[in-house]
């Protein structure tokens, strides 16, 4: 396939779960031109490359026929399609699996589980009250699996009937109305025997998976989009000859509009005003300030340092920052390598239980047993063996695996990043912002106002709030008796004079009840309920960062690093290629040069808006810190700007790789243990219970290791 090839974008509505996407995914890769087919469960978008050969109409007209088919919703994306992304995607996450039935099911197992086990005590029972505990059992039981299983059975059943695959969901269906079919049989037989019990509670645990599945992926829908202005709605644009407020979305070309000192410039246009001054951080990554004329190009995403006006030549969704994002999101489709592999181990699975099964009740009719316990046996088969509880598992450790990262400042969005992280060798960095220390100065709103000072530097001391990392101490200290950190928001601080100080962003202190003067990407400075001033932010070197180099060369010995920036100074890098000869220094880049240079297999970390392109390049994407409101699809966001959080993140991802081949090397010993105690009949109703709890406990201790994340010592 040619790089040229025609790619065509949809997006896709009505998943409920990551086997409906391979379903989706191996589908339309069966049409005739094309030539492959990636479909991301969490943005929902299916990128679909073609031949350059093929006429795009037809095909396009076959993909949609084909996913309509299939059962799911499907709207092809044109151009500017980023522009009303983000209300899709938020209307698309609220399908989700009810807790309501997760709760349903988990009521009825847990019931059904403890009449059964009174059952199994037994005691001096007689056989007619065995039968009626098992009855009751089953009362609660059946119901159960019935309802746990549906999602499962429409799942599973579509992806064989359309995809020719196996799932994990096809065999959770079919074990559960395996054990819904024996046990009515056995209760009209009078038996007290039945398998709702241990059925029951084996898809209360995988449905219970399959929601934290849902929700982990919910969550970072709502992160898979940077927003400029999450709570500006309107500007003033110059209409009918005069000014008035319009929503930002109707914004046209050509529309003359007003930027506010420390705005955020929200359009890409042209400069309608003598003169205008601005710092552009986000885009270049150089906070030097730049003078700008009438006329001069500026894009979205630039802050204002003086009010002007602006002549837009692109609005939401055309702008530049708009491409990148588009970019962003149709990378993410591609980077899941692991999904066609766990796609084949998932479908072997199936048919290693499947044929466990089979050869267990072969075993049993080969031994002389009755039909009635031939049949059972490879009911009790498919009970026994463990894949599903296997693929219970994973979602688990996705879930300790955030949750231990997060504890540790780092938010993970894709955790096969895990996987890759562990295997790779390149390395590319942004200098300024990223292996720059940041440092901050307070800027008053009245440039004699002293007031303010005392308060700050006593902060500044006390706290390790993010927000206030490299501030200036100047002047004298005023004592701090209490302080509240928020967090990604802010500081509460009530000093011994009774004053209160409140240090955060705009949306911060609009949760106070306090009004700003307008928005802005730096930290506000309240004291009193007033606002004083703000914390500006500058680059400078960082030696801390030569160290961390050092510490990544020792930790991945084979590693290579580049330096990427767009810092146009001769030289500018040589403190970096001065530290190893593995370490290479590029400078003067654009944005799109920046990604042009990275390699497929590697990783990138950055810090703002300009990184975008190379974080969607990269296998593999670090952002630092909080410079950028929100972020596009990127796999690891240190929520510190603390670069060592990445040697712990490359060590855990070691641990993560051998956890789970642990794992599933203790599922399979487990499943051939199973299977030879099975084949000689060992198990009973009460026997395929304790064989769940054992094979799912054993696995649980496996995973559990993975909820500490430890620090690299070096």
């Amino acid at each position: 396939m040619s790089a040229e090839a025609p790619q065509l974008i949809y997006f896709i509505s009505g998943m409920w779960c990551s086997t409906c996407a391979k379903n989706i995914r191996e589908s339309v890769a069966q049409i005739e031109g094309v030539d492959s087919a990636d479909l991301n469960y969490a943005s929902k978008l299916l990128v679909v490359r073609t031949n350059t050969a093929t006429n795009s109409g037809p095909l396009d007209q076959s993909v949609q026929a084909k996913v309509v088919r299939i059962g799911f919703g499907i709207k092809k994306q044109s151009d500017g399609w980023i522009l009303n992304f983000h209300e899709s995607l938020k209307r698309e996450s609220n399908r989700k699996i009810p807790w309501l039935l997760v709760s349903l099911v988990w009521f009825f197992a847990m019931w059904s589980s403890m009449l059964a086990f009174a059952g199994y005590a037994g005691g001096e029972l007689s056989s007619d009250e065995l039968y009626y505990l098992a009855l009751a059992s089953s009362a609660f039981g059946l119901p159960a699996i019935l309802i746990g299983v549906v999602p499962f059975g429409k799942s599973g059943l579509r992806a064989l009937w359309f995809s020719r695959l196996l799932t994990l969901d096809f065999f959770i269906f079919f074990g559960g109305m395996c054990a819904f079919t024996i046990s009515v049989i056995a209760l009209f037989s009078r038996h007290n025997t039945t398998y709702a019990d241990s059925g029951s509670m084996i898809v209360a645990i995988l449905l219970l998976t399959k929601k934290i599945e849902n929700v982990i992926t919910t969550k970072l829908t709502h992160n898979i989009l940077f927003q400029l202005h999450p709570k500006k709605k309107t500007v003033n644009v110059f209409r009918k000859n005069k000014w008035v407020s319009a929503e930002v979305s109707q914004i046209k070309k050509c529309d003359l509009i007003q930027v506010s000192r420390h705005e955020v410039v929200p359009f890409d246009g042209v400069i309608g005003t003598d003169t205008a001054e601005l710092n552009n951080h986000l885009m270049s990554g150089e906070p030097a300030l730049i003078h700008l004329k009438k006329g001069d190009q500026i894009f979205a995403g630039a802050i204002a340092q003086a009010d002007f006006n602006l002549v837009v030549t692109a609005p939401q969704g055309e702008r530049k920052i708009d491409s990148w994002a588009e970019a962003a999101l149709l990378s993410e489709s591609s980077k899941s390598r692991y999904a066609k592999i766990f796609s084949k181990i998932e479908s072997g699975l199936v048919i290693f239980a499947f044929s466990g099964a089979l050869l267990v009740s072969v075993t049993q009719a080969v031994s002389g047993a009755e039909m009635r316990r031939v049949i059972e046996s490879f009911f009790v088969g498919i009970l026994i063996f463990c894949p599903c509880l296997f693929a219970s598992i994973i979602p688990l450790m996705k879930q300790m695996a955030h949750v231990a990262l997060l504890k540790h400042g780092i938010m993970l969005s894709r955790v096969d990043a895990l996987l890759d992280v562990s295997t790779i060798d390149n390395f590319y960095f942004d200098k300024t912002g990223t292996l720059e220390a940041v440092e901050s100065d307070f800027s008053p709103v009245n440039q004699d106002d002293e007031i303010t000072l005392p308060y700050l530097n006593a902060l500044a001391e006390k706290s390790q709030h993010p927000i206030l990392r490299g501030l200036a101490i100047k002047g004298n200290f005023k004592s701090i008796q209490k302080i509240v950190e928020h967090p990604g928001k802010g500081i509460e601080a009530e000093a011994n004079d009774g004053t209160r100080i409140i240090v955060g962003k705009d949306s911060f202190l609009e949760e106070k009840g306090l009004r700003v003067p307008c928005d802005s990407p730096y930290p506000y400075v309240c004291i009193n309920g007033i606002v004083t001033g703000q914390i500006l932010v500058k680059s400078v070197y960082d030696s801390n960062s030569l160290a961390f180099l050092k510490n990544l060369l020792a930790l991945c010995r084979k590693a290579k690093i580049e330096v990427l920036s767009g810092d146009p100074l001769a030289g500018a890098g040589s403190q970096f290629t001065e530290l190893d000869e593995k370490i290479s220094y590029h400078g003067n880049l654009a944005p799109e040069e920046k990604a042009a240079r990275i390699q497929d297999s590697s990783i990138f970390v950055g810090d703002g808006l300009n990184d975008t392109l190379a974080l969607a390049k990269a296998r593999v994407g670090f952002r630092l810190g909080q410079r950028v409101i929100g972020f596009a699809p990127v796999d690891f966001h240190l929520q510190l700007p603390n670069l060592d959080l990445i040697l712990d993140t490359i060590q855990y991802s070691k641990k993560y790789r051998k956890v789970l081949i642990q794992t599933a090397c203790a599922a399979f010993f487990y499943n051939a243990f199973a299977f030879v105690l099975a084949g000689m009949g060992k198990f009973s109703p009460l026997g395929a219970v304790i064989s769940m709890f054992v094979s799912f406990s054993m696995m649980l201790l496996s995973v559990s290791r993975l909820n500490k994340v430890q620090e690299v010592q070096l």
